[in-house]
């Protein structure tokens, strides 16, 4: 009899046993996300920087499932219309609906490098994920067109009237007071072998007019004194302060280094295009790094400390590339103290 009692418990807990590794085989796996239904309020936004808090879209969409209890994360992906996605503005949002401002959206098409001013399509999509380690699941995309705008920054500004334009203030180079501190700066193309001019304090002659001294590109202004000059055609970096009243002008070529074009020891070209005021050049490229110099020197160079706008900083960081190819690049000096870039893929 004690054998057999032996034999009944040795066997009920084989049993206990094997039920247990049973249960514990039983698993839950995600299954593909389903796919969510996208609808956006409007279908065209022309941004304006007047309206920039005004609400521009909304986009709402229904949850997507995992096939099982999880918490489903989404993001908004912005990118140019037909091009897959390849380059993508993505922004996290923790519901199931966000509403972009004019500021909102501008910032997004400049990211994306699409041409302001001109009404441009923007495809737009939800992600649905879990993490990492699953695939998300996309909705439908939905087009949004839109006009966007360069957000300048208003400057205390200076105009340089002369012969290289017809004297006329309202159309002449700008400089900018980027420190608001009575230095100016800006840039101008004189096509003259000898060009004449003056600094004026508003865009007409009802304001305070500077001439002064002119030796080797350079000198003393005085609100009495004479046409200033500059000898030698050529793109100037122009420079004056009120508070010394010293000026000067600083003839320019422009050219791109670094290993994202070709190495740290040699420039390549940029052209200036005097119809967009604007200097180019199409460049193969690799992954790296480059920055704008004047001149073959870092003495006036140029970087991109927010990559997230299309703006240049004087000395700022390493402009960054991460997808090798073709692209046609451009430096935009005409705008003073808002000097931009723009990099496109062809």
């Amino acid at each position: 009899m004690k054998t057999s009692f032996f034999k009944y418990i040795i066997a009920g807990l084989f049993a206990a046993a094997l039920w247990s590794c049973k249960k514990d085989e039983i698993k839950t796996v995600a299954q593909p996300g389903s796919a969510p239904t996208l609808t956006a309020s409007a279908d065209t936004a022309v941004l304006l920087k007047d309206h920039v808090s005004d609400a521009a879209v909304t986009f709402k969409w229904n949850t997507s499932s995992f096939g099982y209890s999880a918490v489903v994360k989404y993001s908004l992906q912005f990118a140019k219309k037909g091009t897959n996605f390849a380059n993508v503005k993505e922004v996290s949002i923790d519901t199931l609906a966000k509403t972009f401002t004019v500021g909102d959206l501008n910032t997004i098409a400049n990211a994306l490098e699409i041409d302001n001013g001109v009404l441009t399509g923007m495809d737009v999509r939800v992600k649905a994920f879990i993490s990492a380690n699953f695939e998300p699941a996309y909705s439908n995309t939905t087009v949004l067109v839109v006009s966007s705008y360069l957000d300048l920054i208003d400057y205390p500004a200076m105009y340089s009237p002369g012969d290289y334009q017809g004297w006329d203030p309202a159309t002449s180079a700008k400089l900018a007071s980027l420190k608001s501190d009575k230095a100016y700066e800006g840039y101008a193309n004189f096509t003259n072998a000898t060009t004449s001019f003056k600094f004026t304090s508003v865009a007409g002659w009802d304001g305070t007019n500077y001439g002064g001294t002119s030796v080797n590109n350079a000198g003393v202004l005085s609100p009495t004194g004479e046409n200033l000059q500059v000898t030698g055609a050529g793109y100037y970096f122009l420079q004056l302060d009120l508070g010394t009243n010293a000026w000067s002008a600083t003839k320019t070529t422009w050219s791109m280094i670094g290993d994202a074009a070709g190495g740290w020891d040699k420039d390549v070209e940029l052209t200036y295009d005097a119809t967009r005021k604007v200097w180019t050049a199409t460049v193969d490229m690799s992954a790296g790094a480059f920055k704008f110099r004047a001149n073959h020197a870092y003495d006036i160079n140029y970087g991109d400390n927010k990559p997230s706008d299309p703006f240049l900083n004087r000395d700022g960081s390493n402009i960054t590339v991460t997808d090798a190819g073709t692209y046609e690049v451009t430096l935009n000096l005409s705008i003073p103290g808002n000097y931009s870039y723009s990099m496109k893929k062809k």
